[in-house]
């Protein structure tokens, strides 16, 4: 099972449809996803706070920022 991280902040529209591409998508095999706010840590919050969302594929950091095709199956199964 691949893990990857959302990473999100509040009250962003853009995070909320981020997730909800995600849970659409179909990638080849489960796939585990962690949402991580970056509003609570502010290391994250000075690297992406005006490029969330971010989803970050964790066996090799690989990053798809916004906005994220309209299929991301292809960066799921990398």
């Amino acid at each position: 099972m691949t893990e990857f991280y959302l990473l999100t902040k509040p009250n962003c529209s853009l995070c909320d449809e981020a997730l909800r591409r995600l849970h659409q998508a179909t990638p080849e095999s489960p796939i585990r996803l962690h949402v991580v706010d970056i509003s609570t840590q502010p290391e994250l919050q000075d690297e992406y706070g005006w490029l969330v969302p971010v989803l970050v594929r964790a066996h090799d950091d690989a990053e798809l920022r916004w906005p994220f095709p309209t299929t991301i199956e292809e960066f799921l199964n990398a």
